[in-house]
This record gives C-alpha cells, structure tokens and sequence, in this order.
C-alpha cells in the first residue's frame, strides 16, 4: 500500500499539472480572442474587396485584355534560385529534380526551356545537363567587398 508521502507527492504532481493545463488553456483562449479580433477587422475590407469584384464583374464583357488572351506557349522561362555552397543538405538536388520533371513536361509538348540562374551550384549543374541557360551577372550570391 502507498505510504502517505507518496499519496501527497501524488496530489501535488497533479495540481501541478492542473496549474500547466490552466495557464495552456488560458494563453489558447488569448490567441483565439486575438484572431476573432483580427478576423472582424478584416470585414470591412473583404465587404469591399467583393463590391469591387461584383462590379468589376458586371463590367465591359467585350473587353478583352492583351494580357489576359489564351496564345501558344512557344517558350517558358524559369528563374532558379540555388547555393553557392552545397552546405544546404539535400535542397540544391530536390530543387533540381523538380526542375528537371518540369521542364520535361514542357519538352514534350515542343516548348523551349530557358533558365535564368543565380548560384553556382545550379549553373554548373544545368550545364552539364545542358540546358539552355540565359547570360548571367556574375556578382549575384557572392560578397563584395565593402570600402571604408
């Protein structure tokens, strides 16, 4: 059977958890209080926002923006931001291989992949893959130095 001490150090260990469970509840009720806040805050704007597009909506249909106009894709370009160091643990190789399924995708529909690169690890990769890289400034990734 349990001595009395135990009993006791029994008792305290879960007060001291109900004290933990409070204060967890309380800072939960806090952050919760904070994005109710937030959220009727952004009513007004989102009121609005649905106003602007409504009547953006009910506006000139004939319009047709240059922009906005479905053409054939002929070429697509990709800017890839990679390291200078291969001290990043496997981000440089996933980033590549999704590159690469992506421009595969493109490749089989006849279209021309260009790539526009900052860091040395993906410009030597891509070259020797040999993928159609756009001239680069060599100052991107590196530290100049700075004068006094």
């Amino acid at each position: 059977m349990a001595g009395a001490k135990e009993i006791r150090s029994k008792i305290a260990s879960v007060q001291n958890t109900q004290k933990i469970t409070k204060a967890m509840e309380m800072v939960a009720a806090s952050k919760m209080r904070k994005s109710q806040d937030r959220m009727a805050a952004s009513r007004p704007y989102a009121e609005t926002m649905r106003k602007v597009i409504g009547h953006l909506a009910h506006g000139n249909l004939e319009y047709k923006h240059p922009y906005l106009e479905d053409r054939d894709v002929k070429r697509v370009g990709y800017l890839v931001v990679s390291t200078d160091r291969g001290l990043c643990g496997g981000l440089n190789i996933n980033l590549f291989k999704k590159l690469l399924a992506e421009m595969k995708t493109w490749t089989d529909k006849g279209v021309q992949c260009d790539l526009a690169m900052i860091g040395s690890k993906g410009v030597s990769f891509f070259n020797s893959v040999g993928a159609m890289l756009l001239p680069r400034s060599p100052a991107w990734g590196i530290t100049l130095p700075c004068p006094n």
